[in-house]
C-alpha cells in the first residue's frame, strides 16, 4: 500500500539496483566529460581572439562545469551571493572532498574568477589551451625560484583586480574532514591585499570521494561565507588569518541546518 515503509530486503534491492545504475552510467558521464572539455574549449580557444577581459572564455568555463554536472545529475545550489561585490576582487578558500568541486565553483560562483594550477596542466590540450588563454596562473614548480615567480605573478594580478578561487587544504580529502590548511595561498591575499570568502562546499564527497571515479547522483551545496578583511592581519599573525578562515568553512560544513537562502 502507498506511504507503507519498504521491508528491509526491499531497501537493500533498491540499494544495488541504484549502484548497478550508477556503474552503468559513469562510463558514459566521463566520455560526456571528455566531449565537453573538446567541445567547450575548442569554443574558449575561438573567443580568445575577440575576448581581451577573458570573462567570455570564463563563460564558456561556466556552461562546461555545468554540463559536467548536469551529466552526473548533481544538482548544485549556490548560497550567500549577496556576500561579494561585482566591484572588487577576493581570494574564495573552499574545502576540497572530490573532483566536483572545481566544475562546481565554476558552474556556480557568481563573479568570474582564476585559478592556480601546476604548469604541466597548460599544456593539456582544450583543457590547458583553455587555461593559458582565459588567463589562469600556471604555477612552475621545478625549483623554488621559479615558484617564486609564479607567485608574484598570482600577487599582481590578484592586485589589478582578478579573483583567484584556491583549494588551501591542497589535495582532496580522503575521509571527507577538513584537512589542514597550507600557508602559501594566504600570503597571496595578504600581499595582495584583498578579502579572502571562506567558501563550504558540502556533498561532493558522497558523489565522487577519491576511492572512485563513478559519479554518484545527488545535492551540492556551496556556501559563500562573509569576507574575511586581510588587511586587518600581517605575516606575523598569519596562523590566526588561516585559523579564522578554516573555523568559518568547519562551522558551516558542520551545520546540519540547510542554507536560509
Amino acid at each position: 500500500m502507498p506511504g507503507l515503509p519498504l521491508r528491509p530486503t526491499q531497501s537493500r534491492n533498491l540499494t544495488f539496483v541504484r549502484r548497478l545504475l550508477v556503474y552503468i552510467w559513469a562510463p558514459f558521464a566521463n566520455l560526456l566529460w571528455y566531449t565537453y572539455t573538446v567541445v567547450m574549449g575548442s569554443l574558449s580557444l575561438l573567443i580568445w581572439p575577440f575576448d581581451p577581459s577573458g570573462n567570455l572564455q570564463f563563460s564558456c568555463a561556466r556552461w562546461w562545469c555545468r554540463l559536467v554536472a548536469w551529466s552526473i545529475f548533481a544538482r548544485i545550489k549556490v548560497h550567500g551571493v549577496e556576500h561579494v561585490k561585482p566591484d572588487r576582487p577576493y581570494v574564495y578558500m573552499a574545502n576540497h572532498s572530490s573532483l566536483i568541486d572545481t566544475p562546481a565553483l565554476f558552474a556556480y560562483l557568481p563573479l568570474p574568477f582564476r585559478i592556480m594550477a601546476k604548469r604541466s596542466l597548460f599544456f593539456v590540450p582544450f583543457m590547458g589551451w583553455h587555461l593559458w588563454t582565459a588567463g589562469h596562473f600556471p604555477i612552475d614548480r621545478g625549483n623554488a625560484r621559479k615558484t617564486a615567480v609564479s607567485m608574484r605573478r598570482v600577487i599582481e594580478g590578484v592586485r589589478k583586480g582578478q579573483s583567484l578561487a584556491v583549494f588551501p587544504e591542497g589535495t582532496r580529502t580522503a575521509d571527507g574532514r577538513l584537512q589542514p590548511f597550507k600557508p602559501g595561498v594566504f600570503k597571496i591575499a595578504l600581499r595582495a591585499k584583498v578579502p579572502i570568502v571562506p567558501v563550504t562546499i558540502k556533498g561532493t564527497f558522497s558523489l565522487l570521494p577519491k576511492t572512485t571515479l563513478a559519479p554518484r547522483p545527488g545535492t551540492v551545496d556551496v556556501i559563500l561565507g562573509k569576507p574575511i578583511d586581510t588587511t586587518a592581519y600581517d605575516e606575523k599573525r598569519l596562523k590566526e588569518l588561516i585559523d579564522v578562515t578554516r573555523e568559518a568553512i568547519q562551522r558551516t560544513f558542520d551545520t546540519k541546518e540547510p542554507p536560509t537562502n
